[in-house]
């Protein structure tokens, strides 16, 4: 039977392609500077949190803002490449302006907030969604348990536990570089207790 878990899921510290405006997906680029002044301000955040796991997606970016964390909380760090960044096939590597020049109409899709769309050889926020939403679920342990992921899947899936409606772009729930949410399961159900929790970035220019 699933037990009772909390999840605060973090988006990774910003990486220099973030800082550049160039899309990631599933290509690495190292945690800037900045980045490493917000993990600083959000392990000050998660202070009053005890964590005895760490999950992290195999990203990079992503490991640098969970070893931080893990080592603090003396935590184990549990790698899980259902957490990874939505895969954006021939978008990777791109700005928004080059992403929009190739390919305007599915550039827009995306970049408006639809779930559904597919980048050329990529996958859907939808898809990403799922498979973070199902490592979730099949998480067997209790208590709270800190959950490093990326933008768009953590948009992605809290647009599907907030109504997954079509009508609503997910990109209303896009989260700033180590802001995080927390999410409750009991059961087999997921549901959201807070999201964009960023008030530890607002000061040092750190939004």
């Amino acid at each position: 039977m699933s037990k009772s878990v909390r999840f605060i899921v973090v988006r990774h510290g910003e990486s220099e392609w973030n800082q550049q405006g160039i899309l990631q997906g599933q290509l690495e680029s190292p945690t800037s500077a900045r980045g490493l002044r917000q993990i600083d301000a959000l392990l000050g955040a998660l202070a009053g949190y005890t964590f005895r796991a760490v999950i992290s997606s195999p990203s990079q970016r992503a490991l640098t803002t969970a070893q931080a964390i893990a080592q603090t909380h003396s935590a184990t760090l549990y790698l899980d490449p259902r957490l990874h960044e939505q895969h954006l096939g021939d978008f990777q590597s791109l700005t928004t302006a080059q992403i929009l020049e190739r390919d305007p109409a599915i550039g827009d899709a995306l970049f408006s907030g639809d779930v559904a769309v597919v980048p050329p050889g990529g996958e859907s926020v939808l898809e990403t969604a799922n498979r973070l939403h199902q490592a979730l679920l099949e998480w067997d342990a209790e208590g709270d348990t800190c959950v490093i992921t990326h933008g768009n899947t953590l948009a992605g899936l809290l647009w599907l536990l907030d109504g997954a409606d079509f009508r609503e772009p997910f990109t209303r729930y896009s989260p700033y570089n180590c802001s995080f949410s927390t999410l409750v399961r009991q059961g087999q159900t997921l549901e959201i207790e807070n999201w964009g929790l960023a008030t530890h970035l607002l000061n040092g220019n750190l939004l």
